[in-house]
């Protein structure tokens, strides 16, 4: 039985942490997009329609912040998971000093692989099972 092949969009300013985790998920069943700064992702997200987006919070433009902020007040992208990545965590609840904005998953780099296909995986499978029971 073939299954579905998973989108997932990786916003990100570095192409080779991109390859990266592109080469990691095509094993797991998935097809990584990149895009490389906030306004590409956003177009991509409205053209593609993930299924998962990780987004890194320093970008080049719009950074994370932004695009989820865009993403939250756009009904076709809003209910998309989300996955923040962030190289600057903090504790207390904040992320780069900042207070998060809801998500899915956070993800702190540097991250190790199994890191990233547990994260990636844990999300799809539970927006695959709140989907099937909708």
């Amino acid at each position: 039985m073939e299954s579905k092949s998973r989108k997932v969009l990786y916003i990100e300013d570095q192409p080779e942490m991109i390859e990266l985790v592109r080469l990691t998920l095509r094993r797991n069943g998935c097809e990584v997009y990149g895009a490389m700064d906030g306004a590409q992702g956003l177009a991509m997200m409205r053209d593609l329609r993930p299924d998962v987006v990780l987004l890194d919070l320093m970008l080049p433009g719009w950074d994370g912040w932004q695009v989820h902020k865009a993403m939250q007040a756009d009904e076709t992208l809003k209910s998309l998971p989300v996955i923040l990545v962030t190289a600057r965590p903090q504790g207390n609840g904040h992320v780069a000093g900042r207070q998060p904005p809801p998500a899915a998953a956070y993800i702190t780099k540097p991250f190790s692989l199994a890191e990233i296909r547990s994260k990636i995986d844990a999300v799809l499978t539970s927006r695959e099972q709140a989907m099937a029971t909708a």
